[in-house]
């Protein structure tokens, strides 16, 4: 029994692959997607590449410019400020995420924490929009279109319902034959992505970033399985569908909400529910506490105040003037010290309500993949929010380190209230910034639920595909 549905799953498959192969508008359409997404490839790593030569000429100008400042004041060159640039991640050139919008350029000075240059205001998770014809969107995007063109008629067209009776007169049960119809198309997706992915492979290999290999596989693996659920979805659809043109209208519906219009309006509805402040209204309210305290009354003249009796008390002097260090440097150390606890305050409650927005379009997945397969692809290619808030971390920490080594300097060194200069650029010379990616077990927490949730789909896709065709056998 065994043997002869494996041999007639096999004969079912064999014919489908032959009803694909004639077809020649599905090989058109898929030699399109393939040169669709070479070209996007092409021009995405194209970017990229111009993007890091720009950032090293830059880097180096500035490196020129910060110690071509020679003797200067250390606290004016804190405020005069040194640039950083987030280095593109090679995967995020197959999927750019948050990039575009996150800026890429960073000032680091005194007293302040600045995000990205060059974008526009961050308005967190609800910035996951439909952002140009990358490869992501290709396969994320595309290829379920493709799939609806190639399967809408899988069993309601005229010359599918007349080899459906065919084979059902031949012994074949209906779930056989969906069972063979679906492995047929999956052949074929699988080739899909081999396809796309030997592009990738070339690309990555070229570069050199060999280790980058399995998060490739993970974002391909995870496309693939996203296409399997909308496979089996347009296959169910044709199922039920009285005729062809009824089975690509509602199949073509679905693609248009699922894949387009929920993953648009779930992050509108993330950010209505956990709003986040724009750049301004952030910046105002951190002012407004350095300036006045987080209870409205410890003011800076208080807390200088409390410094200054803290200060002589703990030297044993009466006054400023007697002090072995510099009271100015002093102050500016714990101005540093302090406004830098505010900033990190502020910027972990914003970073909560971004992943609280991220946590909400997750939820929404149950209405759509793709809701899960965007993060856990931007997560893999280092360009979501996480990944930005990672490189925004090391920045801060050069930041501070810096500029309290300047003030460090001029407490130690300055006498008095007059002028006073160093070598800004040799004081600084042991402390530099050498960003790092995050590491892959840093990454897989955040991509296992997605990828669940991705799973789940399809197990229930196929079981909805698994009970449609109990029905074909009214149909033929």
């Amino acid at each position: 029994m065994a043997t002869h549905t494996s041999t007639m799953l096999h004969i079912v498959v064999r014919q489908q692959w032959r009803i694909m192969a004639r077809d020649g508008r599905l090989r058109w359409l898929l030699l399109a997607l393939l040169l669709v997404f070479a070209a996007s490839l092409t021009a995405a790593a194209g970017r990229a590449n111009l993007t890091l030569a720009q950032q090293q000429r830059d880097a180096v100008s500035e490196a020129e410019v910060w110690a071509a400042q020679g003797e200067a004041n250390p606290h004016g060159a804190a405020h005069f400020g040194r640039y950083v640039y987030k280095p593109w991640p090679p995967l995020a050139v197959l999927d750019p995420g948050l990039l575009n919008h996150l800026g890429s350029t960073l000032r680091l000075e005194g007293h302040v924490q600045n995000t990205g240059r060059y974008k526009p205001t961050d308005r967190g998770f609800a910035l996951s929009r439909f952002d140009g014809l990358n490869p992501a969107a290709v396969l994320q995007t595309l290829v379920p279109l493709l799939i609806v063109f190639a399967a809408f008629t899988t069993f309601s067209g005229t010359r599918s319902r007349a080899l459906l009776a065919q084979e059902l007169g031949a012994g074949a049960s209906s779930r056989l034959l969906a069972a063979g119809r679906f492995a047929a198309f999956a052949i074929g997706l699988g080739g899909l992505a081999l396809a796309t992915g030997v592009l990738c492979a070339v690309w990555l290999g070229a570069r050199g970033d060999w280790p980058l290999f399995g998060s490739l596989l993970l974002m391909l693996g995870a496309c693939y399985v996203h296409w399997l659920v909308f496979l089996a979805l347009v296959m169910a659809i044709s199922a039920h569908a009285e005729n062809a043109g009824a089975s690509l209208l509602r199949s073509l519906g679905l693609w248009a909400v699922v894949v387009v219009l929920l993953p648009m309006l779930a992050p509108q509805l993330a950010e209505q529910r956990y709003p986040t402040p724009g750049a301004t209204a952030f910046h105002k309210a951190v002012e407004r506490e350095i300036m006045e305290g987080p209870d409205g009354h410890d003011t800076r003249d208080v807390r200088l105040g409390r410094l200054e009796a803290e200060t002589l008390k703990a030297y044993g002097v009466q006054k400023i003037a007697d002090l072995p260090i510099n009271f100015d440097g002093l102050v500016f150390e714990h101005g540093e010290q302090r406004t830098t606890g505010i900033y990190t305050r502020h910027f972990a409650q914003l970073y909560d309500d971004h992943a609280a927005q991220a946590r909400f379009s997750l939820a929404a997945s149950v209405l759509s993949p793709m809701l899960a397969l965007r993060p856990l692809s931007a997560a893999l290619a280092q360009s979501d929010l996480p990944a930005h808030r990672h490189f925004l971390e090391q920045a801060e920490r050069y930041r501070y380190a810096m500029v309290q080594a300047l003030n460090r300097d001029m407490k130690l060194h300055r006498k008095g209230n007059g002028l006073y200069t160093a070598d800004v650029n040799a004081i600084t010379a042991g402390i530099q910034f050498a960003p790092q990616s995050l590491a892959m077990r840093d990454v897989a927490p955040r991509i296992v639920q997605p990828l669940l949730i991705l799973l789940a789909w399809l197990i229930a896709a196929l079981l909805l595909l698994w009970r449609s065709a109990s029905q074909l056998g009214g149909k033929a």
